[in-house]
């Protein structure tokens, strides 16, 4: 049976049904692609779910998030509260119907704004880095982000095709001096059985379940039981502005650091912007600028802190080598939280929770 053709952009015929993966580097045009394939498409045929995770949310709890999309279709009050129910057991969100989307953590809100899709399915769902693949879904998916190839019926690749190995750029040193009998930071069930220190000078890559607010907690941002040592000081209930001091904090989420509308109005050095590759935005304003700009903007922000801890909640591997290479020549302890394997050369070790 032939397949029907939804539509055809820059060449690529975009077939009903099909499963469609866009991937490429930062700022190599995936987002506007997706966006321009969107502005093609037949209105209600279709969901849109952006990479800037505060724009997918209505300002209220998490239940009336997921009641947005079915009160729109006119659903019966009873049929609803079933599927919000179930949707909310599906994606583990039962307990947080009540949350407002203001204090839930960054992966929380990219696990519900893929949930209020998938409530009431459209028959093309447009994804622009979802946190995973929805497999259930049956209809016409397109997304961007970094998945394997092999799950779509067909890939749009934009990148420059780099390997593993390009990432660590061979003109760094990442040969590091540590002090071994001097951890700088020492977390004590900071969840159930999770505990590690960090030394002087380490580079330290922990991989922890997204749903373990592991940076939150170290940086003060979310209450844990256990205790945050920074050297031999109690910094467990320290204020942020004091726990700041020591500890730089790059959220996942961009979104939550920015209070700004362009570059220019904070006051970060011509070096830095440079090391971040913003030299030429700096004059724009972040709203039209990519998700991963905007999460360089806030780690150019942090890194003029000037810290002695600095963590990434799941950095960008681009620039990450040069900027790594920067905090090594500075002596500046680095945590991040990933799960990728792409950090693992640029790290000493990796912590596995």
């Amino acid at each position: 049976m032939e397949k029907e053709l939804i539509l055809t952009i820059d060449s690529f015929n975009i077939y009903q049904n099909e499963k469609i993966l866009i991937k490429g580097d930062m700022a190599s045009g995936k987002t506007q692609l997706l966006q321009r394939i969107a502005q093609q498409l037949p209105k209600y045929q279709f969901d849109f779910l952006s990479q800037t995770l505060n724009d997918n949310f209505i300002y209220g709890t998490v239940g009336e998030n997921l009641a947005f999309n079915l009160e729109n279709n006119a659903v019966p009050r009873n049929n609803m509260l079933a599927s919000i129910q179930t949707t909310a057991d599906l994606y583990e969100l039962s307990d947080l119907l009540d949350a407002h989307i203001t204090d839930l953590s960054t992966h929380q809100k990219q696990v519900l704004a893929l949930a209020q899709i998938l409530i009431r399915p459209t028959p093309i769902l447009l994804l622009d880095e979802p946190y995973m693949i929805p497999t259930e879904y049956t209809g016409t998916l397109i997304i961007t982000g970094n998945f394997e190839p092999e799950l779509f019926d067909q890939v749009i690749d934009l990148s420059k095709n780099l390997s593993e190995s390009d990432y660590r750029d061979t003109k760094y040193d990442y040969s590091r001096w540590i002090n071994q009998d001097k951890a700088i930071l020492s977390v004590t069930e900071l969840a159930k059985t999770i505990s590690f220190s960090v030394f002087e000078g380490e580079k330290v890559m922990v991989n922890a379940p997204l749903d373990i607010r592991i940076a939150d907690m170290i940086a003060g941002f979310y209450e844990t039981i256990g205790e945050v040592d920074y050297y031999y000081e109690d910094i467990t209930h320290q204020s942020l502005d004091k726990r700041g001091r020591k500890i730089g904090y790059i959220m996942a989420n961009p979104q939550d650091m920015i209070f700004v509308d362009k570059i220019s109005q904070v006051d970060i050095s011509d070096d830095i912007l440079a090391l971040c590759g913003l030299s030429e935005l700096q004059h724009d304003k972040l709203s039209t600028l990519s998700f991963r700009q905007q999460k360089l903007f806030t780690t150019a922000c942090i890194l003029m802190q000037d810290t002695p801890i600095v963590i990434f909640d799941q950095p960008e591997i681009t620039y990450f080598s040069a900027i790594l290479n920067y905090l090594d020549q500075k002596g500046v302890t680095v945590i991040l939280t990933s799960a990728s394997k792409l950090f693992l050369p640029l790290v000493d070790r990796e912590v596995h929770l």
